[in-house]
């Protein structure tokens, strides 16, 4: 006589059927999502590629270009960008004695300073920047700041573009100026760039004594020359003062339009470390 079915039998063989079945529905749903996912982003790379005809890589990283053999071989997607993007290299203008002069007179009015976005014909940030990295390096060679500041990538800085609430006689984008401000260890930069010509005109450098060159001030004329190399002087140094604490020499241009000028002030801070500040300015007469 056969043992009746039980309920329990029942489901002791469904069980396992039943799950076999869950997990061959979960693997068809996880492979047709990715099977999906493929084909749709091949088929936006085919739509961006038809339409623009250059390779972007995504914000995420992700490239739409497929990895295949062929691909890799031909591509390097590693660090792949659009060229039109890239700023055209930059070319200062070149400004007149007198035209500078002009520019000097107005930095020199004392006008409320305007923050502004680069306009054309001026350095972006980035050039900005660049440009001062250059010139401290160039000064490390010339001793006037730490050697290892020559071979040093500064990328800790603030810099902002200016111009003036000023009418003027020239194109208003001539006004504009790059301050950018840089802190190194007990050191700091401060420099003021022509935002169109490119040149640092002004410069600041606070820093312990032991940092510059010994003996201080001993020649002037060779810091100003590295410092602002695109002025032509003259061989009349036009006054030297000296006060408590503070020295200053004046050289003229050859046009006798303007004058730069270097004025190292001496001080103690907190009673102990032995500092000084070196101004260099591009002035007019």
């Amino acid at each position: 006589m056969h043992r009746p079915i039980k309920k329990n039998d029942i489901l002791r063989y469904i069980r396992p059927i039943r799950t076999l079945c869950i997990l061959l529905l979960s693997l068809l749903i996880t492979s047709g999502g990715w099977l999906f996912t493929r084909q749709l982003l091949k088929y936006k790379q085919t739509q961006l590629l038809a339409k623009s005809g250059q390779l972007h890589v995504a914000d995420s990283g992700y490239s739409l270009l497929q990895e295949d053999s062929s691909a890799s071989d031909s591509l390097d997607t590693s660090d792949v960008s659009d060229i039109s993007d890239q700023p055209d290299p930059f070319v200062g203008e070149d400004i007149t004695e007198d035209l500078t002069a002009q520019i000097l007179a107005c930095w020199e009015s004392g006008g409320s300073l305007l923050s502004h976005e680069p306009k054309k014909g001026q350095m972006n940030m980035e050039q900005a920047i660049s440009a001062g990295n250059s010139w401290i390096m160039k000064m490390a060679q010339t001793s006037l700041l730490p050697s290892y500041l020559s071979k040093k990538n500064l990328r800790d800085v603030s810099a902002v573009l200016y111009t003036q609430d000023e009418k003027t006689d020239f194109p208003d984008y001539l006004l504009s100026r790059w301050i950018i401000s840089y802190t190194i260890k007990d050191i700091d930069i401060s420099l003021t760039i022509h935002a169109a010509g490119g040149q640092i005109w002004q410069a600041r450098v606070t820093a312990p004594t032991s940092c510059l060159p010994a003996p201080l001030y001993s020649n002037d004329e060779k810091l100003l020359k590295a410092a602002l190399p695109f002025v032509t002087y003259s061989d009349i140094m036009a006054a030297e003062y000296n006060q408590p604490g503070t020295h200053k020499t004046i050289f003229f241009s050859k046009n006798k339009k303007l004058c730069a000028s270097v004025q190292w002030r001496m001080y103690t801070a907190e009673g102990q470390a032995e500092y000084a500040t070196v101004t260099l300015r591009l002035e007019r007469v």
